[in-house]
Order: C-alpha cells, then structure tokens, then sequence
C-alpha cells in the first residue's frame, strides 16, 4: 500500500490510501536503483512516478532509473592553508604514485638585535613529524629551496601548479622512521642556510605597511624525492617544536643565536602530484575523464580523483503536474574490498559530497545545515556509505541548482583511497531512495 499526503490550497488535509498492483516492467539497462517513495515511516521500496492529482486510482511506476558514475581528476584544485603539510609519496596498485611537497612561509621570532656578525657556527631545524606512513627505511635526502614569489592570503595556490624556484638553499639527511609515531628531529643545516637568511640584517624586521622580511626570504619550498620505500610524513609546521636557529659569533666573539619560526599567519600549502600510470597494469583506474561508465567508482586523499554521479532520473520531478517536497533523498553506497590490498580497516570513515556552482565547487547544503544528516558514514555491517542528499534534491526541483549531479570526494588532506561498486545491478548497485510529499496543483 502506499499513502499519499495531498494538502489542498487552504491548508486541509486529505489522506487517500491506494491499493493497486503495480506491474512488472521491462527492466531497462540501467545501472543503479532509484526508489520513488511516499512519505510514510516505513516506505515501500517502489513509488510513483507519475501521479495525476485527479485520478488517484492511475499509478504508473518504476523501481529503475538510469544514473551513471563516472571518474574525473583535475590539478586545478586549489591547496588550503593549513599548518598540516605533507612530505613524500605513496605507491598505491589502483591509483598509481602520489607525490607530495610544501611551500611555508618564515616568521621572525625577533626583529635583528643589531649585533654584527663575524661568522656562522651551524644551523639546525628542529622538526615535529606528526605521523609516518609507512615505514621508512635508511637514510634519505630532503631538499629546501627558496621560492621566487611572494605569498599571499588572498591568493589561489593550485596542487598541481609548478613551484617557482630561485635556488637550492639546503638539504638535510632523513634518518629511519617508525610507521605511526610522533618524532621530534634535530636536523643540521648547511651553514650556506644561514648565510642566505643573514645576508642584509638590515631586512629583517615585519611590519604590515611595507617591504619586509616576507619579500626578502620569500618562501621555503621542501622537496623529498624518492625512487623507492615510498612512504609520506606528515609535519606539523606551525607549533613550538618546529623552527630553525642560527648560531653565530658577532664582531666581538660573542656567541649567540637567531631563531626563525613558522607562525598561524604564515601562508602554507601542499602540492600534490599524481601519476596513475604508476598503478598496477591488472588494477589500475581504466577510465578518468573520459565518459565511459567502469564497474567501479574512485575517490582518492590528496585532491586525487573523484566520482562523478549523474542521477538523470530526477528529471521527473520537473514534469510533475502538482508541487511536491522533498522528505527524504538517501544514497546507499557499497564498497569495494578484495581482502588484500583494500580491507576494511583501510576505508574512510567519512567521504563528503559537492557539486558545481557556475565553474566553482561547492559543498552541499545538506552539510552546511548538519553534518550529522549528510552522514556520508561508512557503516561495516553493510560496507557502505549512507547520504542524505534531501536539500540538494529540494534545490534541483525548484530550479536553485541546475544539473542533478553531484561529486563524491574525500578531503584534501585525507590519507585514504575508496574504491566504491558502481554501474552495476543487482544488490552490488549503488541504491538510491526518494520519498517526497505532495503539496498542492501547479
């Protein structure tokens, strides 16, 4: 049985019940489930899909509905600032090498003393690795360049952009690391460091009005190269921990030390590079970009690929002859695993859901209201991730938004990969059920 709410133009009530049998219909080829539902506690699992306001003994339906997935990637995303940077790369069999490096700002600790200086004794890093991802093993080399552009808060740093690079200024040796362990690194620097951030004190002071130490060292860009034992740190750059001292001596012999640090109004960002023709040959992604529908859907940390769903079938609702409103509009989808490379233990807890605005991403409304009724959870005893989309569906009907598609991603600086079960049928399908209330005629 299903239950419809008609709500007449002053405001009354009218509940009619309905009983018909509905059909079987020819299935078309279609690859993921669309439930139409009224808005009852426990709805069916098939509703109507067209529904004259004045024969409520006529119901035609369909529990399938074309929506097509699809896998997109693009380097024109743009890095937030954040104090978290990540340093490295990560070889995955399905999506092939992820290169990562920063750019960071310098802050002054102090304005120069005034002090002159005789000669450099040494320079150390002092560095807070927050996490390592995957072990790392011998000794490796990290490079510091200085950058030859100035930052700016009100400027769009792009992941995939090219550094602009003025000249190696240092590089340090890596020791062996530990997976998962908070370290805290003395490093020494070349004295050459030194030497370039001391080379005219007289510019080293801040001020906000003009010319400052943020023109004069303009930048710091890390690079860590690796050909194998992949493996990405994550640096916590704005703390106490991290900074840098130079010990010197003044003109008359006196020791002493200037120290430089990385501050919350300091501009950092992450760069990350993707190269999926490093994938296994057997897994690796078949189709990105192209508008070819895959068995499987991908979204990947790192501002990587991402999964494209086109939900056609929404188009009904503009066709109806009453107005309607959106109860519920949830997403069910299931998740790949082989056991192997991909366990349960690697899924993301949480993915989040966006859609495009006029050339510009923007997250769902359903997220901005509540997180909580986005959900967007992964739920182990089904293995798959629940949306509520409700708002977006509710915005597409009265014309707010203009395609019904959305875009499932993980966060910038998420770690893990999904591999999501797409344009399939049968109970490996992504599903999605709409239950919507009638209001009134148009």
């Amino acid at each position: 049985m299903i239950k419809l709410s008609e709500q007449s133009r002053s405001g009354a009530s009218i509940i009619r019940s309905i009983k018909k049998q509905i059909h079987n219909i020819l299935i078309l080829p279609v690859l993921v489930s669309f439930i139409v539902l009224s808005c009852e506690e426990d709805p069916s699992s098939i509703g109507g899909n067209i529904l004259p306001q004045t024969d409520f003994d006529s119901l035609v339906a369909t529990d399938t509905i074309n929506v097509e997935m699809y896998t997109l990637f693009t380097d024109s995303a743009s890095s937030f600032n954040t104090s978290l940077s990540y340093l490295g790369a990560s070889l995955d069999p399905y999506f092939g090498l992820t290169t990562a490096d920063f750019v960071t700002q310098l802050w002054l600790a102090a304005a120069w003393p005034g002090y002159g200086i005789n000669s450099i004794a040494s320079v150390k890093m002092y560095l807070l690795i927050n996490n390592v991802y995957k072990e790392k093993t011998g000794m490796s080399t990290v490079n510091i360049y200085d950058t030859d552009e100035v930052l700016s808060v009100d400027s769009i740093y792009l992941v995939g952009r090219d550094i602009p690079i003025k000249e190696l200024i240092g590089s340090f040796e890596l020791p062996p690391l530990r997976e998962g362990r908070d370290t805290t690194l003395i490093i020494d620097l070349p004295v050459s460091f030194g030497e370039y951030i001391l080379r005219d004190t007289s510019l080293l002071y801040l001020r906000s009005d003009t010319i400052d130490f943020r023109n004069y060292v303009k930048g710091l860009y890390f690079e860590y190269p690796q050909t194998m034992n992949h493996h990405m740190l994550e640096l916590n750059m704005v703390n106490d921990n991290t900074f840098f001292e130079i010990y010197y001596t003044d003109t008359q012999k006196e020791s002493r030390s200037y120290r430089l640090t990385i501050k919350s109004s300091c501009l950092n960002y992450n760069r990350f590079l993707h190269d999926f023709e490093q994938a296994d040959p057997d897994k690796k992604i078949k189709y990105i970009n192209e508008p070819v529908k895959d068995t499987l859907g991908y979204a990947q940390g790192m501002e990587g690929v991402y999964t494209k769903m086109v939900i056609p079938g929404l188009e009904f609702l503009k066709s109806l002859p009453y107005d309607v409103a959106i109860n519920k509009a949830r997403i069910y989808l299931p998740v790949y695993l082989n056991e192997v490379d991909y366990t349960e233990e690697m899924v993301p807890s949480n993915i989040l859901v966006r859609y495009d605005s006029a050339g510009s991403k923007r997250i769902l409304t359903d997220y901005l209201v509540d997180a909580a009724f986005l959900d967007g959870s992964y739920n182990k005893v089904n293995n798959q991730y629940k949306l509520n989309i409700a708002n977006f569906v509710q915005q597409y009907y009265e014309g707010e938004i203009l395609e019904p598609v959305i875009e499932i991603y993980l966060p910038e600086l998420s770690k893990e990969n999904l591999i999501i079960k797409a344009n399939r049928e049968g109970e490996e399908n992504v599903k999605f059920e709409l239950t919507y209330t009638v209001l009134k005629e148009q």
